[in-house]
C-alpha cells in the first residue's frame, strides 16, 4: 500500500533539501546536524523562537532557551520553514498571508522531524500501523502526538492515492473502445495499409 503514497510539493522539497545536504538517518535530524549542513546560525537565548535573514542567503534564528530540548527540535524545524521558504515581515504582512506561512511552518514540521522516505524504511518491521506510532517517537525522538498526527496523515495519503489510483484504472479501461474481434481484425488491416502509404494508422489515433 505504501506505493499509493504521494508526496505534497512541499514534502518534495524537505526530502530534495535533505538528499542535498547528506541527510540520510533520523539521528541527522538535530539541531546541530541541520545548522552546520544548511548554514543556519543558531542563538539561544530567554526570547520567543524566531528566524532571521539579514542578508538573502545568510540564515540565523533565535531559539528559546526556556523550551525543554525537544520543543526546541521542533521550534527550529518552524523556523527553518520560514528561512528556506518565506519571505517578508510578518508584522507587516496581511494576516492571511502570515496564517498560510504559519500553516505550511506547522506541516513543515511533521515532514521535516519525520521524512517519508525514512519512514518507509521502518515499514517491514512494523506489522501494523499501531505498532508504528511508539516506534517513530522512539526512531525519530518525537512527542507521541506528533507520531499520530503524522501516521493518520501517512494512512490518509495511501488511502487517497489508492482510490486515485483506482479511478484512474476505469477512466483508462472506459475510453477503450469494445471493438469485436473482427472490427479490430479490420482496423489492423487498414492501419497497415494506412502505415505502408506513410500515412498515420489508427494506432496512433488511439482506435487500436
Amino acid at each position: 500500500m505504501v506505493k499509493h503514497y504521494r508526496m505534497t510539493i512541499l514534502e518534495e522539497f524537505i526530502e530534495h533539501t535533505y538528499v542535498s545536504v547528506g541527510i540520510t538517518s533520523p539521528d541527522q535530524i538535530t539541531i546541530d546536524e541541520l545548522s552546520t549542513r544548511l548554514n543556519v546560525w543558531v542563538h539561544y537565548a530567554e526570547v520567543g523562537s524566531r528566524a532571521l535573514e539579514a542578508v538573502s542567503g545568510m540564515y540565523s534564528m533565535f531559539i528559546d532557551n526556556r523550551l525543554p530540548q525537544d520543543q526546541q527540535r521542533l521550534d527550529f524545524l518552524h523556523e527553518l520553514c520560514h528561512l528556506l521558504r518565506h519571505a517578508g515581515n510578518q508584522m507587516t504582512m496581511p494576516e492571511s498571508y502570515t496564517q498560510m506561512q504559519e500553516l505550511e511552518a506547522e506541516q513543515f514540521v511533521l515532514y521535516a522531524a519525520m521524512p517519508s522516505s525514512m519512514v518507509f524504511q521502518l515499514t517491514p518491521i512494523l506489522p501494523t500501523m499501531a505498532d508504528a506510532i511508539p516506534c517513530l517517537v522512539e526512531v525519530f525522538d518525537v512527542p507521541p502526538e506528533l507520531a499520530v498526527k503524522r501516521i493518520e496523515q501517512i494512512k490518509r495519503r495511501i488511502i487517497d492515492g489508492y482510490r486515485q489510483s483506482k479511478r484512474s484504472e476505469l477512466k483508462n479501461l472506459s475510453h477503450e473502445p469494445a471493438w469485436s474481434r473482427e472490427t479490430k481484425r479490420i482496423l489492423q488491416q487498414l492501419d497497415h495499409q494506412l502505415i505502408a502509404k506513410g500515412l498515420p494508422g489508427y494506432q496512433d489515433h488511439g482506435l487500436l
